[in-house]
């Protein structure tokens, strides 16, 4: 029986990969994982239920976890319910659930949930908070003057470097590009 941390972990592992990978593009020489890490067993009923009870509480990571689980379907995959939690959790300030809103707003997954704006929004809310994938993303749109953002190579290079202090490593590889 995976715990709700397993989950946790496993959610963000996917979603970082999904969002360095297509939100903010790649470089060609950048490398990527052979295979991104999967959930050991799907989440069940009876643990749904228990972080449901602890969302519904207002327990941020639970509302986070229960919006992850609805994201990679476990028990099933339902974005509405993913995008909910999410921003009950973000709207108070909960770093990886506005990131995750930001990756479902860039409507890669599904189209209809595209929102540049919202994109952006929980995007800089989420590297305001000092989440360094956050930041990272947001850089990789600075230096491109992608996703909404105009060109600007100092604010990208003040993203990565913020997010390089925090030992993110692609932040770290991007300065050594610049």
């Amino acid at each position: 029986m995976p715990s709700p941390i397993n989950l946790f972990h496993a959610t963000t592992a996917l979603l970082a990969l999904a969002l360095l990978a297509g939100c903010a593009g790649r470089d060609p020489d950048s490398t990527a994982p052979e295979k991104q890490p999967q959930a050991e067993q799907p989440i069940t009923q009876t643990e749904q239920e228990q972080l449901r009870q602890q969302a519904q509480r207002g327990d941020l990571d639970s509302q986070f976890q229960l919006g992850s689980s609805y994201f990679v379907g476990q028990p099933e995959k339902n974005l509405k319910q993913a995008e909910y939690w999410w921003k009950q959790a973000a709207d108070k300030g909960h770093a990886m659930a506005a990131v995750s809103l930001a990756y479902l707003y860039t409507g890669r997954d599904a189209p209809e949930f595209a929102n540049q704006r919202d994109m952006l929004k929980y995007l800089n809310q989420s590297a305001a908070a000092g989440n360094p994938m956050a930041q990272h993303v947001l850089g990789n749109l600075y230096r491109r003057g992608e996703g909404g953002v105009s060109r600007d190579p100092d604010q990208a290079q003040r993203l990565y470097q913020s997010a390089c202090q925090q030992n993110y490593e692609l932040s770290c590889a991007a300065l050594g590009r610049q």
